[in-house]
């Protein structure tokens, strides 16, 4: 899959966000790389020698859904700092003249909402990391030597496969 086309859909599944473009959805894929390989123990790089500056390694379906589910809590973490930098400003949205009515913010509440949608968001991610990793897991070592004929010891239920020293 391309990074292109990776980033046009986020900024699709993400209702198209005025305040950042593909262009900056595929810089951050481009810089996240790392961080998802420490998560799926995977070792997924970009091309920068040959110049395409697209995933190497594999990169497919799963770890895509995986990179778009970590860009969403991206999205959800600036939303936080956001908030939490304008929680001193003002908080009026709505004043009407004639009616006299005001309406305010409680951004303690929307601190609540963003903080619960992180958390979903994280056992979101911690679960398909884990489907992942079960998944695409491999032994790395396979203990044992299965080139020698196992046999069977008549004096117990032992099934031996390697010959020990007074066996």
């Amino acid at each position: 899959m391309l990074i292109v086309d990776l980033a046009n859909e986020i900024y699709l599944e993400n209702a198209s966000p005025s305040d950042t473009g593909i262009p900056a959805i595929s810089f951050w894929i481009r810089s996240s790389v790392g961080q998802l390989n420490l998560l799926l123990y995977e070792n997924f790089c970009v091309d920068f020698k040959g110049g395409s500056y697209e995933i190497l390694g594999g990169f497919g379906a799963l770890a895509s859904g995986i990179l778009k589910k970590m860009y969403e809590l991206y999205r959800i973490n600036l939303d936080i700092r956001h908030t939490m930098h304008g929680i001193y400003g003002d908080s009026v949205i709505i004043a009407r003249d004639q009616e006299f009515s005001i309406t305010k913010i409680n951004k303690s509440e929307v601190l609540k909402t963003l903080t619960t949608l992180k958390k979903d968001a994280v056992d979101e991610l911690t679960m398909m990391v884990h489907y992942y990793r079960s998944y695409n897991g491999a032994p790395s070592q396979v203990a044992g030597d299965d080139t020698k004929r196992g046999y069977f010891r008549g004096d117990d239920t032992w099934y031996v496969r390697n010959d020990f020293a007074g066996i």
